[in-house]
């Protein structure tokens, strides 16, 4: 065989070799990264959800049911709807599992509602100076931290004694998600206004310091990476990882413009971004390094998300016309 016969034979073969890389690349990044299951119905209620949570240790969705003034509680096990607890307008819950207490910030007016896990119904509130938003349980101190919704504040609430024992006062025109470390040392809390993730001292309730999420902006969901040190932060349009030993940011990647609500798998190190488009965005989570792999798409207007960490199933909540649903999804292996 001639030298140029050799070397088209080596030019067809590098390309084949190139093509089937390409097409490897494609078909990966193609791969649906959640596989959407069936959707299940919440009789008898209505209206639009804001925040959803697991109860881990009560095999538990808690939903704050905003639109039907109730705290949901749904079971994961016979996947039915237990009780819709009438709270009031419900925007966020929190768990306590010694005491046997669900804390739901409530509205109109503003207070901490305290609901009994076992029995399902109100057993007391603690009133509350404005609006409330999302709210946070120190196992700990056994304290409350809910997000004042109409300015850069957090209330500190004793629920045995019902009451406000503390006020950690932030710059800023508001606040939204917050999240403790695994240790519950330090509290991290989206500022609205400075783009900042406040870090709070527990032990104190004073602020440390704030950290900027500049040059990305809109802070609102946000979830700790126990495993590496890590920080999400779902701003507008990007998720921001942070590094909580240095307060700095190691990487960013593409995510729906408008997330208010984020979960964080730390089995399977990924991030469930709902974005009220539409889609939910799946970012992969490694040590300081962020890798999109792709939007799955959801009902259009779904805000909601949360992700149960033994089952890696990922669960949405969302309204269509004057019915409410739950739907799970699977992550793709």
């Amino acid at each position: 065989m001639s030298k140029t016969n050799i070397g088209v034979l080596r030019q067809i073969q590098s390309g084949t070799s190139l093509g089937c890389l390409l097409l490897a690349l494609t078909l990966r990044a193609q791969t649906v990264p959640l596989t959407a299951g069936e959707s299940t119905l919440l009789p008898g209620t209505t209206g639009g959800f804001d925040f959803i949570r697991i109860d881990i240790a009560g095999n538990r969705l808690l939903l704050g049911h905003e639109g039907n003034k109730s705290l949901d509680v749904f079971d994961l096990g016979s996947l039915k709807l237990l009780k819709a607890v009438p709270t009031g307008t419900a925007q966020d819950a929190a768990v306590d599992v010694r005491h046997g207490n669900y804390y739901v910030s409530g509205n109109d007016p503003g207070r901490m509602v305290i609901v009994d896990a076992a029995k399902l119904a109100v057993a007391g509130e603690v009133p509350l100076p404005a609006n409330t938003d999302l709210i946070a349980f120190n196992p700990v101190t056994g304290l409350v931290y809910e997000c004042n919704d109409t300015a850069g504040e957090v209330w500190v609430i004793n629920p045995a004694a019902k009451k406000i024992i503390s006020t950690v006062k932030l710059e800023g025109r508001g606040v939204e998600d917050l999240a403790f470390d695994p240790e519950h040392k330090h509290l991290y809390q989206a500022v609205k206004g400075t783009d900042t993730i406040a870090v709070i001292d527990p032990a104190g309730n004073k602020v440390l310091k704030a950290w900027p999420c500049a040059p990305d902006k809109g802070a609102h969901g946000l979830a700790v990476v126990p495993e590496s040190n890590g920080l999400l932060v779902a701003c507008a349009g990007k998720l921001v990882l942070f590094d909580r030993s240095s307060g700095k940011i190691t990487d960013t990647a593409a995510i729906g413009g408008r997330v208010d609500e984020m979960a964080y798998d730390p089995g399977l190190h990924l991030a469930y971004c709902a974005s009220r488009q539409g889609k939910i965005s799946v970012v992969a989570v490694a040590p300081g390094k962020l890798t999109a792999l792709g939007d799955v798409p959801d009902p259009a207007g779904t805000g909601d998300i949360v992700v149960d960490p033994r089952t890696h199933t990922v669960w949405i909540a969302y309204r269509k016309g004057d019915q409410c649903f739950v739907q799970s999804f699977t992550p793709t292996r």
